[in-house]
């Protein structure tokens, strides 16, 4: 399925349910910093058949001596056709500390 900009059948950028905080995911990708192919999501293992992203948000450095980790999302679907938003926090070898990743939110 495309996620083509225009489309009728297109699902909205940002998720209806939002979690608060987001939820932790474990997930395997090719590259490090890529997509991810497959990710665990309370117990449930998801095998990904779409992707879109990444949307790069990085902190306002300008404003805070500690900035925030940069956040890549994802718009992913699973094979089941269930979609999702998935955010990887933290660059490899380039942001201290450990790169995580997270669920933000579900789409309808």
């Amino acid at each position: 399925r495309e996620w083509q900009r225009g489309r009728p059948d297109e699902p909205p950028l940002r998720p209806i349910l939002i979690f608060t905080p987001p939820q932790p995911v474990e997930t395997i990708a090719e590259i490090p910093e890529g997509a991810p192919y497959r990710f665990r999501w309370r117990r449930v293992l998801h095998e990904i058949a779409h992707v879109e992203g990444p949307e790069r948000i990085s902190s306002e450095w300008w404003k805070s001596e500690k900035a925030a980790k940069t956040r890549d999302y994802y718009r992913v679907e699973d094979r089941q056709g269930h979609r999702y938003w998935l955010y990887r926090e933290g660059l490899y070898e380039r942001e201290p500390g450990d790169v995580r990743w997270f669920i933000q939110g579900v789409f309808p």
